[in-house]
């Protein structure tokens, strides 16, 4: 009797002891799709031109993100745009990934510069990026004329690289069942808070 009954607490053990295992592992399972290659690290933000909170973490968060890892080589930084709070968000997707693909040394200039525009109000769905706006911002840039012209030509034809950008995207999003932002991944981990920047330096500095 009492031998089955050891037994059975070594099978409870044994299984338990697997469960565990299985839930470690899975809370520190990278997602290999939004993780570094090399030496880099990657730097990956789901967020909107629109969303004020993803103006929290450009105001608060990438200004010491740029100097202390971006600018010095220890990481790349890719922002998927969500483009979820109307279609305004959709246009702003397309000028960013124009200017990625066509002056991607300005990106995070133009990134700043789209938040620094966004209004204050409650109603995030408002209309306010349209192609006055951006064209403006794009002509800001430290760039030639001849690229200010091919980016702003690039965002606004259909089907064109940015437009495919914008839409691979919302379709990335879509796939990582992002439904809120920001939400941001360093190599593959999500960033706890996205707002504390003790949060990133621990996934950084890992």
């Amino acid at each position: 009797m009492n031998r089955g009954v050891n037994e059975m607490k070594k099978w409870l053990l044994f299984i338990s002891t697997v469960i565990l295992a299985v839930i470690v592992q899975g809370c520190s399972q990278k997602d290999p799709d939004l993780a570094g290659k090399g030496d880099k690290i990657k730097i990956v933000e789901f967020a909107d031109y629109k969303c004020p909170y993803c103006k929290k973490v450009e105001d608060h968060i990438m200004p010491t993100l740029k100097k202390d890892y971006i600018d010095k080589g220890k990481a790349d930084y890719q922002m998927v745009n969500v483009a979820f709070l109307g279609k305004d968000s959709i246009i702003g997707s397309r000028a960013g990934h124009a200017v990625k693909i066509y002056a991607p040394k300005q990106y995070l200039n133009f990134q700043q510069k789209i938040y620094t525009e966004q209004p204050e109000t409650k109603d995030h769905k408002k209309p306010w990026i349209n192609e006055k706006l951006l064209d403006g911002l794009i002509d800001e840039l430290n760039i030639s004329k001849q690229t200010k012209e091919e980016i702003k030509k690039d965002y606004k034809t259909k089907d064109s690289k940015s437009y495919k950008a914008a839409e691979k995207d919302k379709a990335l999003a879509k796939e990582k069942k992002i439904d809120t932002v920001p939400v941001v991944y360093i190599d593959g981990q999500i960033v706890k808070d996205p707002y504390q920047f003790k949060d990133y330096k621990k996934l950084l500095e890992e």
